[in-house]
């Protein structure tokens, strides 16, 4: 199909949907027909709905999420259901933060909670992942488990005075040293079975965002180690057989990010037929730095947030326009032939409760 006129002759529209009753920063969320399903991160165990075809529709609570709350956990619809696996945080108040190697399923039609039967293979915290059909997860990235649970239990462990060591020890080493999870693992929801289908090239990341345009992927963004945003946007395509029948995903060249030093958190999906990725943070000069060998390479940066839109135009992302204000961190939900922003922060990290619907003004000429 012929893809419209170049997007920059289609100005964006920007809707204000209902805002969330609350904050959600490193949340998830997932469209199921018509309703928004968004919660967890700084939303605690807290879990909405908003029902777009309900006039005066408004976020409603929904059954509280039933394990401990998640932050940068992977969520993603299938069939009927909205899965929840890994994220990170603390068993109990007294717990020191871990990451969790646990699954859960909501299902919207009886709004109830399950547990799966089964252990994640590696640690998907800050992980990415698609649904092939309704039976089938494939899952990109995740912060190596033992790392981060090591770090975590030795810095909350440990008096005030000498937690900045720990953390600068901690992040003076280079990219490869963190070990963050290169494979592609499949999940058969029937059998929930895992299986490593592959690797993806270049680093493994964190806080990537996929976006799907049919059999073509991207992971947009995302830490290469904490504190580096990726260099490049990965590029991917499902095989036409399945990752069952030999299909895999075959990897195309890398796209430039349009970005300097990259960014992580963005919000990303499809407006009318365009690919589109908007906000995200990053640290400037930080890969100058790690160029240079200083691999705390965001160690008394500041961190900026973005509010940059970009459209993909013949493997170029080109600017597009920016939304109302810097924004990261949140849930991106295609809807419609636009797309909802929800949750989320911006500048110094203050949450915004606000939901914008991001369209195309369809010239008329």
């Amino acid at each position: 199909m012929t893809k419209p006129a170049r997007p920059q002759d289609q100005p964006l529209i920007v809707t204000q949907l209902p805002d969330l009753p609350g904050q959600c920063v490193d949340g998830g969320g997932a469209r199921m027909a018509q309703t928004i399903y968004a919660g967890l991160g700084s939303a605690g165990q807290r879990w909405y709905c908003l029902d777009l075809s309900s006039p005066g529709h408004a976020w409603q609570r929904c059954a509280d999420f039933p394990g401990p709350a998640p932050s940068c956990a992977v969520v993603v619809a299938a069939g009927e259901a909205i899965y929840v696996f890994g994220g990170c945080g603390k068993s109990s108040p007294a717990a020191c933060t871990a990451q969790f190697d646990t699954g859960y399923r909501y299902l919207p039609a009886s709004d109830r909670w399950e547990q799966l039967r089964t252990v994640l293979p590696v640690g998907l915290t800050g992980a990415s992942a698609l649904a092939l059909d309704a039976s089938t997860l494939l899952f990109f990235g995740g912060y190596q488990r033992e790392q981060f649970d090591h770090f975590h239990h030795a810095l909350e462990s440990a008096p005030q005075a000498q937690r900045a060591e720990i953390t600068a020890r901690y992040m003076r080493r280079p990219i490869a040293q963190f070990g963050w999870n290169t494979d592609v693992w499949s999940l058969n929801l029937l059998t929930m079975t895992w299986c490593s289908v592959g690797t993806q090239p270049h680093h493994g990341h964190c806080k990537a965002t996929l976006l799907r345009d049919g059999l073509d992927f991207y992971l947009l963004g995302g830490e290469v180690k904490p504190g580096l945003r990726a260099s490049t946007i990965k590029q991917g395509r499902l095989g036409v057989g399945g990752i069952g029948n030999g299909g895999g995903v075959q990897w195309h060249a890398p796209h430039a990010v349009p970005v300097n030093d990259g960014f992580a958190g963005c919000f990303a999906g499809r407006i009318g037929q365009w690919p589109v990725v908007a906000g995200g943070t990053h640290f400037p000069g930080s890969w100058q730095r790690y160029a240079q060998g200083e691999y705390f390479a965001h160690e008394g940066l500041r961190k900026r947030w973005l509010a940059n839109i970009y459209v993909l135009v013949e493997r170029q992302w080109c600017h597009l326009d920016s939304l109302p204000q810097p924004r990261a961190n949140g849930i991106s939900v295609e809807v419609g032939d636009g797309l909802v922003l929800i949750g989320g922060d911006s500048d110094e990290g203050r949450p915004c409760l606000d939901t914008l619907w991001l369209r195309q003004r369809l010239s008329t000429r």
